[in-house]
């Protein structure tokens, strides 16, 4: 589980401005030690981080839904969260996570989503109940990333 102070410290203490124009992939510090991560951050709010990594086949993706809103997340929330690139959306029901604030889900590493997140210009992503601000994200680089982290997943 990666925390979002010590995200903070390695990624945007270190990243240069332009660090929101391409995903990244490499090792991260996290609480159990190195885990292999792929990462974007928001073009319109570098804070929010869209963060995936990978085990068994199974890609689990953090994402601070509520970054730059006016709510809070309750405790224990499941929400259901649109990842749309063009005409083409894929849901995701993700739940809070209240160690580290953000929301979490999973997807299957070779399914939909990956997919989609591998495909266009511009991902946006959103609550479906639209409780939480729209964020976009740019997807230059995130083919190879995500190639490389679906690679680490075995």
């Amino acid at each position: 589980m990666i925390r979002p102070a010590l995200l903070a410290l390695l990624v945007l203490g270190a990243a240069p401005a332009a660090a929101c124009e391409t995903w990244t992939a490499g090792m991260m510090d996290d609480e159990g030690g190195q885990i292999f991560t792929a990462s974007a951050c928001a073009t319109d709010l570098p804070d929010a981080y869209l963060l995936l990594t990978c085990s068994a086949g199974e890609v689990f993706l953090r994402y601070d839904l509520a970054a730059g809103g006016e709510r809070s997340p309750d405790l224990g929330e499941v929400t259901d969260v649109d990842f749309t690139v063009g005409i083409s959306t894929q849901r995701l029901s993700m739940s809070y996570q209240e160690m580290d604030g953000l929301f979490a889900g999973d997807v299957p590493a070779n399914g939909p989503l990956m997919a989609l997140l591998k495909s266009g210009e511009t991902l946006t992503v959103v609550d479906a109940d639209g409780r939480y601000p729209v964020h976009s994200f740019g997807l230059a680089g995130s083919s190879s990333a995500l190639t490389r982290l679906v690679r680490q997943c075995n």
